[in-house]
């Protein structure tokens, strides 16, 4: 019997800490100690002198700053560790369960519709949001067991969802929303101490509140069962603690946009270097918080000089920080985590088996009404117009390439979709969580902000890259693990939080650049050509005829390792050819037509919710059920708001996704 490694002695804390912070001070001040003494720049701090126009800034720009940084850091770092006790799960943060994305959402919505209330309260709207973006997080997990997996998976779905609602707005009124690309990457700047001073009281209030309820939390560690016994209320305890925390954060959202990762890292952290009482926990959480979001705001301001005065939001630097910490915390966490009285997996839903024929005659007559809508039944500045077979040749031009690419990928994304949640076991997977759609989207970005113009096939070719670049990155972080399935999606999430930072970061300069980019990460397929149209139709025919090599492996994997190796199957090169095809698939359709949400994650669901339940059936019907979905949406997109047009992805997202939060909450745990 081995002798576990000893864990870090608590005595590091302090030592880290203080390490964090002198490092983020020295960085953040590095810049004016050129032009001021460091006597003058704590003078600067109360009392600045009217005539040095670099002590004024001190005052009225960078010290508001500092503090604030200091303030939102350590509420978000105290959030974070709460939450985590609650639900007594180490991934939960308010990123996690929604309630920045959920807030951003109704910031937006309110500024178009209710600016009366925004003006009065941002607060309560920002509240509003988070309670609805937790809400349905909470509400996904409890049915599909609380684990820490599935509650991160949870919150991608509902951030991508939200996001998708987000997205449409930010489309439709972009020059009334401009200023909202930065708010939404998370900025600090600061031009006086108002925002300071309306914040910190909210900030302090609350976090007291939260370390009042320490006590009553510890009893959580002893379970629900043991809790009660002893006479704590549990059911209004995580109540109350969720309210705070929601509050808390929905606050900070509303005044300086998202601060991703924060409230998940600053606790990692702590439990990474020693913290193990709920008194530490709570302590260190606060400390490194501040310290983590100083540090980030530090690198954001000097980024922003690199970069010749562009600006580099905090929301960024803080999420490219987070991934490693997250990668750290994660490193050894089994999915044995889940709410007490629940079981850790993922619920398993068992509709009735249904014959297969039937059900494809069905989706193959919906394809078909489909195509003779898209090609035939079409709007014009005259009226809606009917275009006879004989005159499809001419359509083609303007519907038929964008259509056939939209179908195939629909087709390829619902058979991604079924490799990877058959991969990992768990329902909630979908291709974007892989993080190769986000990798081939940013090589495409950083084209556009580059200023270079290579021409559609140098933008594919770099889209490409940024895939193969992403899923290397993938094989890294799984290898160690085998690739078993919850290591790939975590690993994946990693990556993403990485890849979404530089977007948001080039969606920050906003103006028409940031509305063209924001069009395509959407999902458009206007741009798609005849050549492009085709080459993904062969490319699909050749990836999907190659899925079926791998019905054999994903029946059998779900039966264990030992039964897999006894089988004749080695285990971990089965599981990293079917991720190199899913990843394949995921990216041929990505830089074609840009990301796309829920089609990759519904069109499974869909699938065995129509009682096909072997590997080879619910992957067919996936994938003709993604390309119903996807071709259904680029023609409403391009018909219900003509002149004008969606795009796709957008819709499919709102619709699919509204569907499949409503779907999943009819289900009971199997």
């Amino acid at each position: 019997m081995y002798a576990s490694e000893p864990p870090i002695r608590p005595a590091r804390l302090p030592a880290i800490a203080l390490l964090i912070w002198a490092t983020a001070l020295v960085a953040s001040s590095q810049p004016w100690l050129g032009e001021l003494s460091v006597p003058a720049m704590l003078s600067a701090l109360w009392a600045p002198n009217t005539s040095n126009f670099s002590e004024l800034v001190v005052h009225y720009s960078w010290a508001p700053r500092l503090a604030m940084a200091v303030l939102i850091g350590a509420g978000l770092g105290l959030a974070g560790a709460v939450l985590q006790q609650v639900l007594r799960n180490p991934l939960a943060s308010p990123t996690t369960l929604g309630v920045e994305s959920g807030a951003q959402l109704a910031i937006a919505v309110a500024t178009m519709y209710l600016p009366g209330i925004l003006a009065f309260s941002p607060d309560l709207i920002a509240v509003a949001g988070g309670v609805t973006g937790t809400g349905l997080v909470i509400a996904l997990t409890w049915r599909l067991g609380f684990s820490p997996v599935t509650v991160i998976l949870a919150g991608m779905v509902v951030s991508f969802f939200l996001g998708a609602v987000n997205a449409a707005f930010m489309l439709f009124h972009g020059e009334f929303l401009g200023n909202l690309f930065i708010w939404g990457a998370g900025s600090l700047v600061q031009n006086d101490w108002s925002q300071f001073q309306s914040l910190w009281p909210r900030v302090a209030l609350l976090s007291i509140a939260m370390i009042l309820l320490m006590r009553p939390l510890q009893l959580l560690q002893l379970g629900a069962d043991n809790a009660k016994a002893l006479g704590a209320s549990v059911t209004a305890l995580r109540f109350l603690a969720l309210a705070l925390v929601i509050v808390l954060t929905a606050s900070v959202v509303s005044r300086v946009g998202v601060i991703a990762f924060v409230g998940l890292a600053a606790p990692a952290l702590a439990r990474l270097l020693g913290a193990r009482t709920l008194q530490q926990h709570l302590h260190w959480s606060t400390l490194f918080g501040a310290g983590l979001l100083l540090l980030s705001d530090a690198l954001a301001q000097w980024a922003t000089a690199w970069s010749a005065g562009d600006l580099v939001p905090t929301g960024t630097a803080t999420a490219l920080i987070g991934g490693p910490i997250l990668l750290m915390a994660l490193r050894h966490l089994k999915n044995d985590d889940h709410m007490p009285g629940q079981a850790s997996g993922p619920a398993s839903f068992n509709p009735t088996r249904t014959p297969l024929l039937p059900v494809l005659g069905v989706i193959g007559l919906l394809l078909a009404v489909v195509v003779i809508l898209a090609m035939s039944w079409s709007p014009s500045l005259s009226g809606w117009r009917w275009t006879p077979f004989s005159d499809w040749p001419d359509a083609w031009d303007w519907r038929g390439p964008r259509f056939l690419a939209a179908v195939t990928a629909g087709l390829v994304l619902g058979v991604a979709g079924t490799l990877i949640q058959r991969l990992t076991g768990n329902v909630m997977a979908s291709p974007e969580m892989l993080g190769i759609s986000s990798g081939a989207a940013l090589a495409m970005v950083v084209l556009t902000l580059l200023g270079l113009n290579p021409g559609r096939g140098g933008q594919l070719l770099a889209g490409a890259a940024g895939g193969a670049l992403v899923l290397a990155l993938l094989f890294l972080l799984s290898r160690r693990h085998r690739f078993s399935g919850h290591q790939l999606l975590l690993g994946g999430v990693a990556i993403y939080v990485f890849m979404d930072a530089g977007i948001r970061m080039a969606l920050a300069g906003g103006g028409t650049e940031a509305m063209k980019l924001l069009n395509w990460l959407s999902g458009s397929t206007w741009l798609v050509t005849d050549l492009e149209a085709i080459g993904l139709a062969a490319v699909a025919l050749v990836l999907v005829g190659l899925t079926g090599l791998s019905q054999r492996v994903l029946t059998i994997l779900p039966l264990g390792e030992a039964t897999t190796q006894a089988l004749g199957i080695p285990v971990a090169p089965a599981r990293l050819l079917i991720l190199l095809l899913a990843a394949l698939l995921t990216a041929a359709a990505t830089i074609i037509i840009g990301p796309l949400s829920f089609v990759g994650l519904m069109a499974p669901h869909l699938a065995r919710m129509l009682g096909q339940q072997t590997v080879g059936r619910q992957m067919l019907i996936a994938g003709l059920v993604g390309a119903v979905l996807l071709g259904l949406a680029d023609y409403l997109a391009r018909v219900v708001l003509f002149p004008n047009q969606l795009p796709a992805g957008i819709l499919a997202a709102i619709v699919g996704g509204t569907y499949f939060l409503w779907g999943l909450s009819r289900h009971e745990r199997g």
